[in-house]
C-alpha cells in the first residue's frame, strides 16, 4: 500500500527509515536488515509481552506485512524440555 506518486513514496520510505534508525538507537530494535531487492527483510527485538509486540507491529500497518516469530532462549528450551520429559515420564 505504498503511495503511487514516486515523490510521496520516497518521502514515506525515508520517514520509515528514520523511524527504524531511531528505534535501533533507543534499543527497541536490536537488529534490522532489508533484502537488496526491497522484497522484505527482518527486525529483531526483545520483550516478554505479546501485547507490546502487537502494538509495535501495528505502528507500521498497512505499509509492512509481518511474520512475527517469538523465539526462546536456550535456557527456556532446556527448562521446557525438562518439564515435557517429566510430564511424559509420569
Amino acid at each position: 500500500m505504498m503511495p503511487s506518486d514516486p515523490n510521496e513514496c520516497m518521502k514515506l520510505l525515508q520517514s520509515m527509515n528514520e523511524s527504524i534508525k531511531a528505534m535501533m538507537d533507543s534499543g527497541d530494535i536490536l537488529d534490522f536488515g532489508e533484502y537488496c531487492d526491497g522484497s522484505g527483510g527482518y527486525a529483531v527485538g526483545q520483550g516478554d509481552d505479546i501485547t507490546d509486540l502487537y502494538v509495535s507491529l501495528m505502528q507500521w500497518w498497512p505499509y509492512v506485512e509481518f511474520d512475527a516469530k517469538p523465539v526462546l532462549t536456550i535456557d527456556q528450551v532446556i527448562r521446557s524440555t525438562k518439564a515435557l520429559a517429566e510430564m511424559k515420564g509420569r
